[in-house]
């Protein structure tokens, strides 16, 4: 992990109750916390503090320019899908260090690519 130098760390954790709504399943008062975005990314429509993540995990570098990050935070996407959003496009940081208050689901790291779906879902 990186020295904790993030300006803007996530914030504001709360409990949500988010469903997948492809089977209906639910994940009753699972804390959240809000993390701003530098833009809009994929069906993140709106950039700022509007979006709330899960967790994150190391995986594949992604690059935007200059800056790159192998750090993935999980959400639900505006259309209603969990995914993943490379922190590359988290405001504040540095390259390849993880959101400040954003929590860590341990020592579980994807391969290549993250999975569709969070991982503390299936």
């Amino acid at each position: 992990m990186a020295p904790a130098t993030d300006n803007v760390p996530c914030h504001s954790p709360t409990q949500r109750n988010p469903t997948d709504p492809s089977t209906g399943r639910a994940w009753p008062d699972t804390e959240v916390r809000y993390c701003n975005l530098t833009r809009g990314v994929g069906h993140l429509e709106q950039g700022g503090a509007a979006k709330w993540f899960v967790t994150e995990m190391k995986g594949e570098t992604y690059r935007d320019g200059a800056a790159e990050n192998y750090w993935w935070g999980s959400t639900m996407a505006d259309n209603g899908r969990w995914g993943w959003v490379p922190e590359v496009h988290f405001a504040g940081g540095d390259n390849n260090e993880d959101a400040a208050g954003l929590l860590m689901p341990g020592t579980y790291t994807c391969a290549n690519s993250c999975p569709p779906l969070p991982f503390w879902a299936r």
